[in-house]
């Protein structure tokens, strides 16, 4: 099969490469074959397929049918690209139906052709807008240097708000008010210090000592903050009692993991104890 009016350039395509049909391929059932329209085209152009053999009502109706398909599922340049693509082979088969004189053959030719390059046209058009549509854009993915110009209302809306802060900090009285700020007060808890001054004692009394948990602080019941008051009190006897045996006052033992640790005092408790921290 001959073509008088070969395009040229390859149209776009709409789906990717030929041969390889995506989600949003437009598919024709034809006369010898069966497959994505853009590949059809794309073989007709290199005269793989007999365009003669295949009819362009039944490519019209396919082409109406897969259109009415898509319809909410496939993106409108998509549909764009198939109507593109069915143009082109409407117009190669209209070739095959002028009539057989070479005055009209050229005279239809040049027409095709004006008309395909219009199409190709468009294409490069609709490429070009995608492309600057796909580029960064000033004031919102890139911004210039400098403090720009504000327009007048948001400066206006700027001031208002300093105002309204304004009667805010004068307050009711209409004269500033001092803001001071107040930290709440820490809770009393018991230090290492504390604790250091309570082993002493209690193991001059003692010597034989006993479990961790009788070197403990009393603590009410009914004490602000008792929970936070008990934990300081354990970390801070641990810490103590620590102290106290890398000092050589006390000696410290623990039979397995996680059982209780016994404090006892040692022969260095007999001499004059040091200043606490």
């Amino acid at each position: 099969m001959s073509d008088p009016a070969t395009p040229p350039a390859d149209p776009p395509a709409a789906d990717g490469a030929a041969g390889r049909p995506s989600d949003t391929a437009c598919l024709v059932d034809l006369d010898g074959y069966a497959g994505p329209i853009d590949l059809l085209l794309d073989l007709v152009r290199r005269q793989r397929v007999d365009l003669g053999r295949i009819s362009i009502l039944a490519l019209v109706d396919q082409f109406a049918a897969a259109l009415d398909r898509a319809r909410g599922l496939v993106p409108l340049e998509h549909q764009g690209e198939w109507l593109l693509v069915a143009t082109w082979l409407v117009l190669l088969k209209s070739q095959l139906l002028l009539p057989a004189s070479s005055a009209a053959a050229e005279e239809a030719a040049n027409a095709v052709q004006a008309e395909l390059l219009a199409l190709e046209a468009r294409a490069a058009m609709r490429a070009a807008t995608a492309w600057l549509e796909a580029r960064p854009q000033l004031g919102q993915d890139w911004f210039v240097r400098g403090r720009r110009r504000e327009p007048g209302p948001r400066r206006s809306g700027f001031v208002a708000l300093l105002e309204a802060g304004l009667i805010v900090f004068r307050g009711a009285s209409g004269r500033p008010e001092e803001a001071v700020y107040r930290p709440p007060p820490l809770p009393r808890l018991w230090l290492a210090t504390d604790a250091i001054a309570r082993i002493r004692a209690r193991l001059a009394a003692s010597p034989e000592g006993g479990p961790l948990a009788l070197f403990l602080p009393n603590l009410a019941a009914a004490a602000p903050d008792r929970p936070l008051r008990a934990r300081a009190a354990v970390a801070s006897t641990l810490m103590a009692a620590l102290e106290l045996a890398r000092t050589g006052e006390a000696g410290l033992e623990q039979l397995e993991d996680f059982a209780p640790v016994t404090l006892r005092a040692t022969a260095a408790a007999a001499h004059p104890p040091l200043a606490g921290p």
